[in-house]
């Protein structure tokens, strides 16, 4: 026993040698570096400094004694007065040496929660590494949680810059947020590293944020937002010069640009430049991914007066934004007054000491001066930037001052959108509460103050720990809430991180999160290449142009995911419609060996199109749509619709058996105060080229004891696949007792009748709904069952003993017949089901049939046959998008449901399609029909397809297949109870 417990504990010892070696167990800090800082621990050591406030002290310290840690003492940390800034309480210690630009550095470090109020019960604070004033440049700025156990970190960072000893500060900042909070934090080391290690080879502390999972909660309900509030429907109607509707014209609808605005900063000075490749490449990149943007730096009033130098002229700026706008990209000005000492002009700077009276006046003839020079080609700017902590002008001469900067704005731009813009609002953590409340503030007084303010800007600058998805989401409903008749921006985006799926992931959550939310109107990364990025490692390209994984799923989201193009063919009334992602797009018609494109704007409210294409079209009478039939309740009114075309408009006529009512118009309306109305009805259509007549159709009136109409019989065809693409036909039996049925899987006997690629050697396998157990399967018949082929009316199989069929008794209840190919093998089957006993229909309440559809023979085709002395209101639905809701994958992207019923001759007729469900005028009734039969509820902004018919007496087929491309799809055939 000793010997296996000292065996247990060695290969314990062991896997955790191993796993550390791969990162996965505990991380040591790495030998050769040595100590950065002439204190043992920082915490505990340092220079502590409490900050103040109007109350009193900021934060507080207490070294107190620890037990079960690698250090003996640790520092407690009471913050009393949060300011919202993390460096207004913090413990400080320089560089004991020199440091050089790219230097490894380790922080390495324990912290714990002892009190807090936030609901996530967790203590933050901020470690950050900094050279001297005034730029207080950061090598390192990371916000740390932890709970109630100690938490260890590694927080590895290259030096950015060049520093002597002394100059180079390590901090740890406590002031942040807006909520008193009691942390601990010991065993604080710096260690430095010189260039003897890579970064890459550092220990690190794996970050991660509220809503990474893939399965968060907050993704439904996004895309959800997403689709309804991104997105509407298009009716572009195709016809020739005469008028008439194109059929089968191919109709592509392509996004060119998004009404949302996709946008980045930029440099003026790469997009005049043109003379280095790299300005190329940077031009090129900045049209193909956005399409909005805004200068980093040259429009800042320093810039635009000269003051950084030959780099920044006006000159440069203005051929900058003439350059881009030619390229319809939108601009935002950035910005006008950033009112503190040290963003102010040197003009401005001098006279700030004496409180000069012409400040407030030089201020507005520098509003003045830019807007008229920009007024052409910037659309909207930040008028006031930072007033949280940049309210030098403000503190001179009133609050006002803001008001009349955005009036003097409004004066000489009326058609700018003007906004307000600052920091730290969604960033680090959302956890800055006095900043929030500030930023409202500031907002309201503007509003109350009479201001011309329409947008709202919240920079989002992100660290390696960024702020959790919900959080973001419960912060812009608060000033949505707040004001709701203002546009959102996000007007400064990037994550500094070295984790780049974090940041990658961080970027789509982030984007997914804003464009689902309503009052959100644009998003601007602040830069997108690392040789032109403020903060190098958050760009999406390398220096080298490669594409950083964040660059990806930007890309993906963008111009994939959210970019409508698709191509639709126009129906018999040249018609096609769907839903796209808003903004202009670029419409190309092709039809009879001729294009045509024309550029529309797909707004909220929708868009019709139509598009003239000068082809030949048929003018004789013909009709796009044809009539159906209805029973009603007695004393409900019916109208007969058909939709036709021809040059000239035909004429149609209206007949009940034959007899003309003497009516014309494509509507005739009927009412059931008595049964006069019941009959068979036609319609003639006709001009000078000639007449049609359309399908019969059938009025009754519901009666009491008239059996209706019966939604009988049972036969699917669809190509069969093994695993999930198994064809699997699900039905329902109604009426009393048991009931002998034949059911058939037919395969190789397919190919008598021109079907192409027939499944070889089907099984089949019959279920009972709710039972684990089959009740039957086979993958060959018996020759007895000839005769019962025949009884029913069956095609017989002659030699074709592969094909599939059983004889069962069944009583009334739900069933499925699955039909796969032995060995794994494709192709395209069907399944029947007859009854057996007495060769009449099985009477259906529902059936459906889950297969792989595409176009051609790929097709999902069901056949259905009503029997009775009525119309029957019937319900499909093909569905492919809405699978997912079930965890199934590869599902038909776009079902497109087509009814057809036969005609003498052997041919067959079209009597009616859909593409999306949510599109068609009965689209209510449509939803109703569904939840009163019990079928799941579909997306009502999803692709899937739906038709509410009332069907004649009679046979037909249903076709489900997709616009373009094949998957597995649902298609469902419901009887709906009489009126």
């Amino acid at each position: 026993m000793k010997f296996q417990r000292r065996l247990t504990a060695l290969l314990v010892v062991l896997a955790g040698w191993i796993a550390g070696v791969s990162g996965v167990w505990a991380q040591m800090v790495p030998t050769g570096g040595v100590s950065l800082v002439s204190v043992a621990d920082l915490a505990v050591q340092g220079s502590f400094w409490a900050g103040s406030t109007t109350g009193g002290a900021v934060a507080a310290r207490t070294i107190v004694p620890t037990v079960g840690t690698s250090f003996a003492q640790a520092a407690r940390i009471e913050v009393l007065r949060p300011t919202g800034q993390f460096w207004a309480s913090a413990v400080s210690s320089p560089s004991n040496r020199a440091l050089a630009d790219g230097d490894v550095v380790l922080v390495h470090l324990f912290l714990r929660a002892i009190q807090t109020t936030d609901e996530t019960g967790a203590v933050f604070c901020q470690v950050y590494a900094e050279g001297p004033a005034p730029e207080y440049r950061k090598s390192l700025s990371q916000q740390i949680t932890a709970g109630p156990e100690w938490r260890e970190y590694f927080l590895p960072f290259t030096v950015s810059g060049a520093y002597a000893s002394g100059q180079f500060v390590f901090n740890l900042g406590f002031g942040g947020g807006g909520r008193p909070q009691v942390l601990e934090i010991g065993g604080v080391e710096m260690m430095g590293y010189g260039k003897s290690r890579t970064l890459a080879e550092m220990p690190r502390t794996a970050f991660n944020y509220d809503g990474r999972a893939a399965n968060a909660a907050w993704r439904v309900a996004a895309a959800e937002r997403i689709e309804r509030l991104r997105k509407a429907a298009y009716d572009v109607r195709v016809v020739n010069s005469a008028g008439l509707p194109v059929s089968g014209a191919r109709v592509r609808m392509r996004l060119e640009r998004h009404a949302f605005h996709f946008g980045t900063a930029f440099q003026a000075s790469r997009i005049v430049n043109q003379s280095t490749s790299d300005n190329q490449t940077y031009r090129r990149k900045l049209l193909e991914l956005f399409s909005a943007g805004s200068t980093e730096n040259d429009l800042k009033w320093p810039a635009w007066d000269g003051d950084w130098g030959t780099g920044f002229t006006r000159s440069q700026t203005l051929a900058a934004l003439d350059s881009l706008s030619r390229q319809g990209l939108h601009l935002r000005g950035h910005v006008l007054v950033w009112p503190s000492e040290r963003n102010l002009p040197n003009a401005i700077k001098a006279l700030l000491p004496t409180r000069d009276a012409s400040i407030p006046a030089l201020v507005r003839t520098h509003i003045d001066d830019i807007l008229t020079a920009t007024r052409a080609l910037v659309g909207e700017w930040d008028v006031l930037n930072e007033p949280f902590d940049n309210h030098d002008l403000m503190d001179l001469f009133g609050q006002s001052i803001m008001t009349d900067w955005f009036r003097r704005a409004h004066q000489q731009h009326p058609s700018a959108k003007l906004y307000i813009n600052d920091y730290g609002i969604l960033s680090g953590g959302g956890l800055n509460v006095a900043h929030q409340d500030h930023y409202e503030a500031t907002i309201r007084f503007l509003l109350n103050d009479g201001a011309p303010l329409h947008g709202v800007g919240f920079q989002g600058h992100f660290e390696a720990s960024p702020t959790g998805i919900p959080k973001v989401w419960s912060v812009l409903e608060r000033y949505a809430d707040a004001f709701p008749g203002l546009h959102f921006k996000i007007t400064e985006f990037d994550v500094d991180a070295d984790d780049e799926e974090l940041q990658a992931d961080y970027t789509r959550d982030f984007l997914t999160i804003l464009f689902s939310h309503p009052s959100v109107v644009g998003f601007q990364m602040w830069g997108f290449w690392e040789g032109a990025h403020w903060r190098p490692r958050a760009a999406m390209y390398r220096r080298d142009w490669t594409e950083k994984p964040n660059g990806k799923a930007y890309r993906e989201l963008v111009q994939g995911t959210w970019r409508t193009d698709e191509t639709r063919i126009a129906e018999p009334d040249g018609r096609a419609g769907g839903r796209g992602f808003l903004g202009t797009y670029a419409i190309e018609v092709v039809a009879g060996g001729k294009t045509v494109s024309v550029t529309r704007v797909l707004t909220a409210e929708g868009l019709q199109a139509e598009v003239v294409i000068d082809v030949p079209v048929d003018p004789a009478p013909r009709i796009v749509q044809q009539p159906l039939g209805r029973t009603v309740a007695p004393g409900e009114t019916v109208v007969l619709r058909v939709a036709v075309a021809g040059d000239p408009a035909p004429v149609v006529t209206w007949y009940r058996s034959g007899v003309s009512l003497q009516r014309t118009g494509q509507e005739l309306m009927l009412s059931s105060g008595s049964t006069s109305i019941e009959g068979i009805y036609t319609a003639d259509i006709s001009n000078r080229h000639g007449s049609v007549t359309t399908r019969s159709v059938q009025v009754a009136v519901r009666q009491p004891g008239r059996p209706g109409g019966k939604l009988v019989n049972l036969s699917s065809r669809a190509r069969v696949q093994p695993g999930e693409k198994l064809m699997i036909a699900g039905f329902v039996l109604a009426g009393p007792g048991r009931k002998p049925v034949l059911i058939r899987g037919i395969g190789p006997r397919l190919g008598d009748f021109g079907v192409a690629g027939v499944l070889a050697d089907p099984w089949l396998r019959v279920d009972r709904a709710g039972q684990s157990t089959p009740i039957a399967e086979t993958d060959t018949w018996a020759p007895e069952l000839a005769a019962r082929f025949a009884g029913v009316g069956a095609f017989a199989l002659g030699g074709d003993t592969r094909s599939a069929a059983l004889v069962l008794e069944l009583e009334a209840g739900a069933y499925t017949a699955q039909l796969g190919g032995n060995a794994g093998g494709t192709g395209v089957a069907l399944v029947e089901v007859y009854d057996a006993s007495t060769g009449q229909p099985l009477e259906l309440r529902n059936l459906s049939t889950r297969a792989e559809a595409g176009a051609g023979d790929d097709m999902l085709i069901a056949g259905l046959v009503i029997t009775g002395d009525a119309p029957l209101p019937v319900l499909l639905r093909g569905v492919g998008p809405g699978l997912s809701a079930f965890g199934i994958t590869g599902a038909l992207v776009d079902p497109i449901l087509r009814v057809y019923e036969p005609i003498p001759g052997g041919d067959s007729r079209l009597v009616a399609t859909n593409d999306d469900w949510n599109l068609a005028a009965d689209s209510g009734a449509v939803r109703s029909a569904a939840a009163a039969v019990g079928a799941f509820a579909l997306n009502d902004f999803g692709r899937d397809a739906s038709l509410l018919l009332h069907l004649e007496p009679g046979a037909y087929t249903v076709h489900l297949s997709g616009s373009s491309g094949s998957g597995l799809a649902l298609l469902e055939v419901y009887s709906l109870p009489l009126p």
